[in-house]
């Protein structure tokens, strides 16, 4: 049976032809039109962008309402945007994050232009565009970049590491060795040979140490596991203090408060290199100053062991604060930016957690946490 439909004229079937090329390419694109009456804030909306905000298509919609919908910060740029472009007339383009009633997260790019009649803006006209896709690629590229940023930056601490470590154990063996021919040079009849005979072993104990914590730093970079001992924290944060200020002015007064008996389980070496760093940041941060004074301390907090260095410095520069633990990041001239860095490797593979403030009194505060040794515990390796 035939059609009774008369045909189409022409300008009918340009109409038909561009209506469906629209609508494909508003398919195709995700591109939906809207419209804002600004007297009465009422919307207009074609299918696409009913879908966008998956809506019913046709049914009424509130602007209020579908602000609810948008990310705060999206919201409050869009806005924002669109007072501006109201207020001179013009058109803007924003990109939003919203969430659906259906709990679906999508990205929207909105352009709008501002009509006016009789020079006052009387509606806005514009277009939305769902560009999820988009922005999850960008973001997941922006992840691969920091990534990989943060690979080359390990990599090249872990070259440094190990670089220092061959480099500075030659002379520390020649340290060791001029101090022993040196002792057997010295008079022991001469007044002055006790006092000699201290500072030689001043000398030799801290060249000891040092050669300790490099051979650990080896090790962290070799990817080895130190096997976690039971250890007197007072004796080893003494000890790391002592050595970091050898040589200190004499105006810098030193302060130990520890907790007699307290016990931390980990590696006393790698321990110590965290104080020695510590405190050689806060003697830093005090030089310069005629008088200045660092207090160390040792307590038991909330079932960990807590150390903590203050200084009386400058305190720490507001733009460090948030990266201060990152390798490359110093703020003192000619820093490395790689100390603080191996502390926060060395701390939190003892399980434990570091973080600087600046004091309420003035300086600059760290703190780092250990744990408590216990008693016939079964140890396992710490994660290096």
């Amino acid at each position: 049976m035939e059609s009774s439909r008369p045909p189409l004229s022409h300008s009918e079937a340009r109409r038909d032809f561009f209506q469906k090329t629209y609508e494909r390419i508003a398919e195709l694109g995700k591109i939906g039109v809207w419209e804002c009456d600004l007297a009465t804030e009422a919307l207009t909306w074609t299918d696409t962008v009913y879908d966008m905000f998956d809506l019913p298509r046709q049914s009424s919609v509130n602007r209020a309402t579908v602000l609810q919908c948008y990310e705060p910060a999206s919201r409050r740029k869009m806005e924002r945007l669109r007072v501006e472009a109201i207020a001179r007339c013009s058109t803007f383009t924003v990109d939003v994050e919203i969430l659906t009633p259906r709990g679906n997260a999508r990205w929207i790019r909105i352009t709008g232009d501002v009509e006016q009649e009789a020079g006052r803006a009387v509606r806005i006209f514009g277009t939305k565009q769902d560009i999820t896709l988009e922005k999850t690629a960008q973001q997941e590229v922006l992840a691969l970049q920091t990534e990989l940023i943060h690979l080359s930056r390990a990599s090249a601490m872990d070259a440094m590491r190990s670089t220092l470590a061959h480099e500075l154990n030659q002379p520390l063996a020649a340290i060791a060795n001029y101090v022993s021919a040196l002792r057997k040079l010295m008079d022991p009849r001469s007044a002055d040979h006790r006092a000699a005979q201290d500072i030689l072993d001043g000398v030799e104990r801290s060249a000891l140490k040092t050669g300790e914590i490099i051979r650990g730093v080896r090790d962290m970079t070799r990817g080895r596991r130190a096997q976690p001992v039971p250890f007197d924290l007072e004796a080893a944060v003494r000890e790391a203090g002592t050595i970091a200020l050898a040589g200190a002015p004499p105006g810098l007064e030193a302060t130990f408060a520890c907790d007699e008996g307290l016990e931390a389980m980990g590696d006393p070496v790698q321990v110590q290199q965290v104080v020695i760093n510590l405190v050689r940041n806060a003697r830093d941060a005090l030089a310069g100053h005629d008088a200045g004074k660092i207090l160390v301390s040792t307590s038991r907090i909330d079932g960990v062991a807590e150390v903590c260095v203050r200084d009386t410095g400058p305190g720490i520069a507001p733009h460090l604060m948030e990266t201060l633990f990152d390798s490359f990041v110093t703020g003192k001239p000619g820093g490395t930016g790689l100390g603080l860095a191996i502390c926060r490797t060395i701390v939190e593979a003892h399980s434990g957690r570091i973080t600087a403030e600046n004091a309420s009194e003035g300086g600059a505060l760290f703190r780092f946490t250990l744990p408590l040794a216990v008693a016939r515990r079964e140890s396992r390796p710490l994660e290096a």
